[in-house]
């Protein structure tokens, strides 16, 4: 597969974490970073100026933790938290913060789960039904959720072998748009590369804003090869 041309020195990196820069493992705390992910993340930042961000459904501290921390921005669960405090001289402020879903349906969530067999991932502003190992309940697991967010200011978003309860107007495409409102973003080519339905949204701003996106596997084969294409930004390839 020849993978997308090389990004002009004014490109501003948007990169999803599961499925992208990681393999997607049958359980979410199951994944492994490949060990030279945190050094090139760090040197992409360097090469642009700052102009990287993780973009990722993960909650914020897990993706820090994941990635052990580059300079980088990060915008977690999906656009709902924004933190560029890694990112020097970086002046990105707080987003208003998104309502938080009733505790009584995290109760009622983290008990279904139990009963089903499956796995809950609570998350700050929402929490997620994974159903991996029986996938055959996704479909009455997406509608116990609908169920709840009805006439509610939440929705239910679909992602691998999943379903996400999370506040409704904000996503990965807000998240760009955001962050290319503000240094070091502002004023660059956004680039988003993702694969799962939630990165057709950050896709979208990228290219309403004169950049484009990538999905996996149309445009990569995998993570391996999304990190070739990022050593190339670099002047050379992964070893």
């Amino acid at each position: 597969m020849q993978l997308p041309p090389l990004p002009a020195a004014r490109a501003a990196l948007f990169l999803d974490l599961d499925g992208t820069l990681i393999e997607i493992a049958p359980r979410p705390d199951a994944v492994v970073v490949p060990p030279h992910l945190p050094d090139l993340l760090a040197r992409l930042s360097d090469r642009l100026g700052g102009a990287v961000a993780i973009v990722t459904g993960r909650g914020l501290a897990v993706a820090r933790a994941l990635t052990r921390e580059p300079p980088v921005a990060y915008a977690a669960e999906h656009g709902m938290i924004i933190d560029a405090s890694l990112l020097q001289g970086a002046e990105i402020p707080p987003m208003p913060p998104p309502p938080v879903p009733p505790e009584a349906w995290r109760s009622a969530a983290r008990a279904y789960a139990e009963a089903e067999g499956l796995l809950f991932e609570p998350k700050q502003y929402g929490f997620v039904l994974h159903f991996r190992s029986c996938p055959e309940k996704g479909p009455a697991a997406t509608g116990f959720l609908q169920a709840l967010a009805a006439d509610s200011p939440f929705q239910v978003m679909p992602a691998h072998a999943a379903a996400e309860l999370r506040p409704r107007g904000l996503d990965k495409g807000s998240a760009v748009r955001w962050l290319m409102r503000h240094a070091p973003f502002a004023g660059r080519q956004p680039i988003f590369i993702g694969d799962d339905v939630t990165d057709r949204f950050g896709i979208e701003a990228c290219v309403e804003l004169g950049g484009t996106g990538y999905l996996i596997p149309d445009a990569f084969p995998g993570p391996a090869a999304v990190h070739d294409w990022l050593e190339g930004i670099l002047g050379r390839r992964a070893a």
